[in-house]
């Protein structure tokens, strides 16, 4: 008699498995490519949204961005990052319409998470029918968040904002003119007698608690490798200086650093509203019997108002 049971377990498991309908996992993609993120900031209304008055150079250079991953959702399920170029395996409802929403992502040097999304500027949110086993490659066009502002954006058109930060160092930036930007940057060398720069920007107030801030920049270095820090005035914390990061030379090839100082300003700002900040870069040769180079095409201080 007791044998008659796992008999009756087979035919109830066999009955279940055939009649009950299978999930339909036959996947469509989503295909992105490192150049549909290279021009896909659009701050053609930025003055007007932002009450600002750029001039085309500046605007050109609050749109250059280096996104490096992306980050996508399906119908509010998360999918996750993917670095570009990738093909992203879709599960959607097939008998309607699909959410599909596009975060471009940047790398970030200063934190354990490899990349993060670039909140600064507004989601893709695209909204189709799709068919099984269909590729898709869709339009990706975004825009900067009402809230954001740049309190430093350096571009070396005529003048610079850094200036030594003892008066009498002889290392300064000069202004030159790049023939493949075709556009003006900043340029330090350090001959054989000067070993290192020490530059900073004049001191500017900034928001601490609820505020999400990048310090970005654009630069190469031959033979010398620069260091960021932030300096600090009158603190109710008392910190008065944070070394950043470290970047080593490039051997004459331009990189892009993105730098999350959201954490440091909260901190520094301690209880108080705001604190006085300036932005400090440091250069030293990697052989002292050498010429170094270094060079910067732009540099901006990023924020926006970011609740966490």
């Amino acid at each position: 008699m007791k044998n008659i049971y796992p008999l009756i377990f087979i035919c109830i498991f066999s009955f279940l498995n055939y009649s009950c309908p299978k999930p339909d996992i036959t996947p469509a993609y989503l295909i992105f490519f490192e150049e549909d993120f290279k021009d896909c900031l659009d701050v053609s209304n930025y003055n007007n949204e932002h009450e600002q008055n750029y001039d085309p150079i500046e605007l050109n250079a609050i749109k250059q961005q280096k996104f490096s991953d992306v980050f996508v959702s399906l119908n509010g399920k998360e999918l996750g990052y993917w670095h570009l170029p990738c093909t992203i395996p879709l599960l959607p409802n097939y008998s309607g319409t699909n959410n599909i929403r596009i975060i471009p992502c940047v790398k970030l040097i200063n934190t354990a998470q490899t990349c993060t999304r670039y909140l600064f500027v507004t989601p893709v949110d695209i909204f189709c029918e799709i068919e099984k086993e269909k590729e898709y490659r869709l339009p990706v066009k975004v825009e900067y968040v009402k809230s954001v502002e740049f309190p430093i954006l350096e571009i070396f058109s005529q003048s610079t904002k850094f200036t030594p930060r003892i008066p009498s160092f002889p290392a300064t930036i000069e202004i030159v003119y790049d023939e493949e930007f075709e556009k003006n940057i900043g340029k330090i060398t350090l001959t054989d007698t000067t070993k290192y720069f020490d530059i900073v920007t004049p001191y500017f107030p900034m928001l601490g608690s609820g505020e999400r801030q990048f310090w970005e920049l654009s630069y190469k270095s031959e033979n010398g490798q620069i260091t960021t820090h932030l300096g600090y005035e009158n603190t109710i914390s008392g910190i008065t200086n944070q070394d950043l990061i470290v970047f080593y030379s490039t051997k004459g090839e331009w990189k892009k650093a993105y730098i999350d100082i959201s954490e440091s300003v909260m901190k520094a700002c301690d209880i108080a509203s705001q604190v006085s900040m300036r932005l400090n870069i440091t250069g030293i040769k990697d052989d002292a019997n050498l010429a170094s180079y270094f060079y910067f095409e732009n540099i901006k201080l990023i924020t926006m108002s970011a609740p966490y």
